[in-house]
């Protein structure tokens, strides 16, 4: 893979990776403290496992209001 390639592959997962920590943060009460067990957790589910859960309309539109 060209280093092109690969930024763009980083470019494309990290926002993925970004939602599904966010996910599992409301989904757990938003917790303080727990942002990196939160990334890690969503980044084996997208990276990792290949798995790609799909994100509520309710919570991706409180993502990009954070934003």
């Amino acid at each position: 893979m060209s280093e092109a390639q690969a930024t763009l592959e980083k470019d494309v997962v990290r926002p993925k990776i970004e939602l599904r920590a966010y996910e599992i943060w409301v989904r757990e009460g938003c917790p303080k403290g727990h942002d990196l067990e939160h990334w890690l957790r969503a980044e084996a589910e997208i990276v990792g496992e290949g798995a790609e859960p799909e994100a509520t309309d309710e919570v991706a539109d409180s993502a990009k209001k954070k934003k």
